[in-house]
């Protein structure tokens, strides 16, 4: 009977000592826009097209999956050259009302390459399916009018 019980607790005591982490949806949803914005500047520093064409799109997906491929090339190509830089700050996210799908815009302060500082270039971001993010518009008009 002693080992019984002995064996009970061994178990019992066993199972407390496991943990699972439960992420709250909510909570992730609160920041992946900022991580998708993230990923995408540093794809966008190392010129890899293919991750820029799966982080870019509206809420019917990503550009990559609805485009020709040598169209969403140049055209990722082209903003991986507007967006070469040596550091950036994400300083502000706020929802975007009046939108049909959720959208949030984050701004972004860049140095780029040679120095020059580039304040709150807007990246909106659209909820493309209940997890997924993607980049929608980014204001590359600040950065071309800057330099």
């Amino acid at each position: 009977m002693k080992r019984l019980l002995l064996l009970f607790f061994t178990l019992a005591s066993a199972g407390g000592c496991a943990s699972r982490r439960v992420v709250n949806q909510s909570q992730l949803s609160i920041v992946a826009p900022a991580l998708i914005v993230e990923r995408f500047l540093q794809a966008a520093n190392v010129r890899d097209l293919e991750t820029m064409a799966r982080l870019f799109g509206t809420d019917d997906g990503p550009i990559g999956d609805r485009r020709n491929r040598i169209e969403v090339e140049l055209r990722m190509d082209v903003i991986a050259e507007i967006l070469q830089h040596d550091d950036y700050q994400i300083i502000s996210e706020r929802r975007v009302p009046g939108t049909e799908f959720p959208s949030n815009r984050l701004g972004v302060d860049f140095r780029l390459r040679g120095g020059l500082i580039v304040r709150d270039v807007g990246f909106t971001v659209v909820l493309q399916s209940d997890d997924r993010w993607l980049i929608n518009i980014i204001e590359l008009v600040k950065i071309t009018q800057a330099g």
